[in-house]
């Protein structure tokens, strides 16, 4: 296989492809546009030496001086009311900027996000909004190094790794638990039920580690259960823990899917649904979009989307105007919501 030449802009062009799959040009465009007009195992060499070398497909037309950028987002639950509102509030800043924003699900799969990363950069996308499957910091999937040749600025929200990246925009997540274990604390309780995500999630180390340090000095038995960050495993918990006494008489979901979790065990055991008369307290760290439609209004932390994705959007511009390799990292603190309140 020939050794592609140097163009001496960063970028690989078509022509060097060609040349490193040992085709001629038109075969490599034909790849990316018309991949049915080829033989399958060519177009998949192709595909794959275009990959390994960073090669961006430039699919918009050149004559288009005044192009508006185009931004990838990846999320890792669409079906995650959380993400869900993010992704809509990117998609409307993203019309307000004049810029075109490309959604994507990678459904909790690394295989998913690893292909729709691989779309976006054939897309020819500017930059990549990425919130990665793992909590992880050590999380370093391949396609990070694709990125980073192809010249494409990433942003990181909510979950943070060390792999290289612009910048990014993070939940205090401190914060977060230290609030919930103040007002938790404040509250006539004996025995509360922490159930958290992953141990070694960035996620579950800030908020167990606030929460612990608000309770620090209190009296109340403090039970964690470290499991997943979906709602059918934490269910699946509590339907074995509710068959032990004592139950708790307070708990906390770590996030939204868990504490629909939490919600939905109670429900499945007959026992009195949290914050109901009879039942434990609950609070809810991230808040359940439209809970108040249910006639469910759980103290929890509200965190203010439209703000993460306006500072992940600045920060994009900021690569595409500025070309630096290296960007801010921003922290967002959420706020107290109590029942009763609107906001």
């Amino acid at each position: 296989m020939a050794k592609p030449t140097s163009t001496g802009t960063g970028r690989v062009r078509l022509k060097d492809v060609a040349l490193a799959a040992g085709v001629s040009p038109i075969t490599v465009s034909r790849a990316f546009s018309t991949p049915g007009q080829l033989h399958p195992q060519t177009c998949q060499r192709v595909l794959e030496v275009a990959r390994s070398m960073g090669y961006v497909a430039k699919q918009r037309p050149a004559e288009h001086a005044n192009k508006r950028a185009v931004i990838g987002v990846i999320n890792p639950q669409l079906n995650n009311p959380y993400f869900h509102e993010l992704a809509c509030a990117f998609s409307q800043l993203g019309e307000s900027r004049q810029m075109d924003v490309l959604i994507m699900d990678s459904h909790d799969s690394p295989a998913q996000e690893a292909a729709a990363v691989d779309r976006l950069i054939a897309c020819g996308v500017d930059g990549i909004i990425l919130t990665v499957i793992s909590a992880d910091r050590r999380y370093r999937p391949a396609y990070f190094e694709r990125l980073e040749k192809a010249g494409i600025a990433v942003i990181l929200v909510d979950r943070e790794v060390t792999a290289p990246h612009y910048g990014g925009v993070y939940i205090d997540n401190l914060d977060c638990g230290y609030q919930a274990g103040m007002w938790m604390k404040s509250q006539p309780i004996k025995r509360l039920l922490i159930l958290s995500g992953p141990s070694d999630s960035m996620v579950t180390i800030g908020r167990v580690s606030g929460l612990r340090e608000a309770l620090a000095g209190s009296p109340i038995a403090l039970e964690v259960h470290y499991g997943d960050f979906s709602m059918a495993p934490a269910e699946h918990f509590l339907n074995e823990r509710l068959k032990h006494p004592p139950l708790p008489d307070a708990l906390i979901g770590i996030n939204n899917q868990i504490t629909l979790g939490i919600l939905a065990a109670y429900r499945r055991a007959g026992l009195p649904l949290p914050e109901q008369p009879d039942g434990p307290r609950l609070f809810c760290i991230d808040g359940i979009a439209r809970a108040e439609l249910l006639g469910i209004d759980l103290p929890s932390i509200h965190h203010d989307l439209v703000t993460i994705a306006t500072q992940a959007m600045d920060l994009v511009e900021d690569a595409l105007r500025s070309g630096s390799r290296r960007g801010s990292r921003q922290v967002v603190r959420g706020h107290l919501h109590l029942p009763g309140e609107t906001g």
